[in-house]
């Protein structure tokens, strides 16, 4: 079972793939990245997908396989915290 803490730096982890990588990201492409740091499978990785997309932080694209993007509130959020980190 994951604490609160393993979830949210899986929930960073995937932020942050999303905003290293150009274009769309398909789940495998971000499951490669993060799962040796994190242990997690597909399937619960997608579950996150869904709960970031709920939360309008990632933006789906709706083909097979389905690719996401970070939505301009997530680049917004990161901005944000790197104007916070460097002030």
């Amino acid at each position: 079972m994951s604490t609160e803490a393993d979830r949210t730096y899986i929930n960073l982890m995937i932020i942050r793939t999303l905003a290293v990588t150009k274009g769309r990201t398909s789940v495998h492409q971000i499951h490669k990245s993060i799962e040796p740091k994190m242990g997690i499978g597909v399937r619960s990785l997608q579950r996150y997908m869904k709960h970031l997309e709920e939360w309008g932080l990632v933006r789906g694209d709706g083909e097979n396989p389905q690719g996401f993007s970070l939505t301009l509130q997530a680049k917004e959020l990161i901005n944000d915290m790197a104007q916070g980190a460097s002030a």
